[in-house]
């Protein structure tokens, strides 16, 4: 079951941001939520990992795909089922890149994650903003700073999440939500 997804568009040069993302170890100088991170091999499928959050327990991860420069994908056990990351990056207009995650629920306890559902996605657009901000300072801008439209002094980048409609809605005459601009 599709839970959110987060995205953002910032100006950075894909390699870079490819690079700073799949750095799982460096994952907690960026990742609002990681306290601890490691990864039990190099970075291709297959390969586990663990990862500790902030303020809970850390928990296992499984590299489940991997195109290089392009998308990743991360599978996470929990009771009765599992949780799937799904991580993408697209070079966007001139200078920029899109970076989108996905989150999606496998069994019993998809409907008991909803609850968390919300701390996930303020979680992940933070740290989507510090990524930029983490790539910023390593100097990865290519020019001039414009994400579509918006003005610099008002959001460093474009940042928004999708919501997944809960299954009631989905019997009504329900429309999916217009994108929300998380600044």
């Amino acid at each position: 079951m599709h839970l959110f997804e987060c995205e953002a568009t910032f100006e950075a040069d894909p390699a870079e941001v490819w690079k700073v993302w799949t750095d799982v170890e460096r994952w907690p100088e960026w990742d609002v939520s990681k306290e601890i991170a490691q990864l039990d091999g190099p970075f291709q499928p297959g390969v586990s990992g663990w990862a500790k959050q902030r303020g809970n327990l850390g928990g296992s991860f499984t590299i489940t795909l991997v195109d290089d420069g392009r998308r990743w994908v991360t599978e996470c056990p929990i009771p009765l089922g599992k949780v799937v990351f799904d991580h993408l990056l697209e070079p966007a207009a001139e200078g920029h890149v899109r970076v989108v995650k996905k989150v999606e629920v496998h069994g019993g306890f998809g409907s008991l994650l909803r609850l968390i559902a919300p701390k996930m996605r303020r979680d992940i657009t933070q740290s989507l903003a510090a990524l930029e901000r983490q790539l910023s300072a390593l100097g990865t801008r290519t020019h001039g700073h414009q994400a579509h439209g918006f003005d610099p002094s008002q959001s460093p980048g474009r940042m928004f999440c999708h919501i997944a409609p809960t299954p009631r809605a989905c019997f009504r005459n329900w429309r999916p939500p217009a994108p929300v601009d998380l600044k």
